[in-house]
């Protein structure tokens, strides 16, 4: 079955919000190591890696049924942080962005009767759970740590994410 073309441009602009938090994560894992917090740095730079697979998985189921995939602009930003409170919040708002984007393609694949791009997307939009459970728990963390002025509990959540 064909790839209708509404839902293929819906897809392929979801491959550019992927790389876009791709790009996202992996400026906030550099801003995060230029200021000495080497495990939230490592945390990014895996989660830039796993956008990049979500993009791929994209382009993949694309091109399986038949559609064009097309590339598209994207933003990319350089980041400057004084806390990693400051990288976790930008990071969660790009989650709920890009949750509503899924939402909206997954709605359209709803209202084109494409089953199979609706089950392929509930894959997303259950990652999209986890991807922002994950942000905020640590941007939940690392909040409190600065609230309390705690830098050993600081150091402790960038030892954690380090780990990762």
């Amino acid at each position: 079955m064909t790839l209708e073309k509404e839902l293929a441009k819906a897809l392929n602009e979801q491959i550019a919000h992927e790389w876009e938090a791709a790009y996202t994560y992996l400026g906030l894992s550099v801003a995060l190591k230029e200021i000495g917090f080497d495990g939230f740095a490592h945390w990014m730079r895996k989660q830039h890696e796993e956008e990049l697979t979500h993009a791929m998985k994209l382009i993949d189921y694309i091109q399986e049924r038949q559609g064009a995939v097309k590339f598209q602009k994207i933003d990319c930003l350089n980041f400057s942080l004084k806390c990693p409170c400051e990288a976790f919040q930008l990071a969660y708002e790009h989650e709920i962005k890009n949750t509503k984007y899924i939402h909206a393609a997954y709605a359209l694949a709803v209202k084109k009767n494409d089953y199979p791009t609706q089950i392929f997307l509930e894959w997303y939009v259950n990652e999209q759970v986890e991807e922002e459970s994950n942000c905020q728990h640590y941007l939940q963390q690392i909040k409190r740590a600065v609230s309390q002025k705690c830098l050993c509990t600081m150091m402790s959540l960038d030892h954690e994410a380090g780990k990762r």
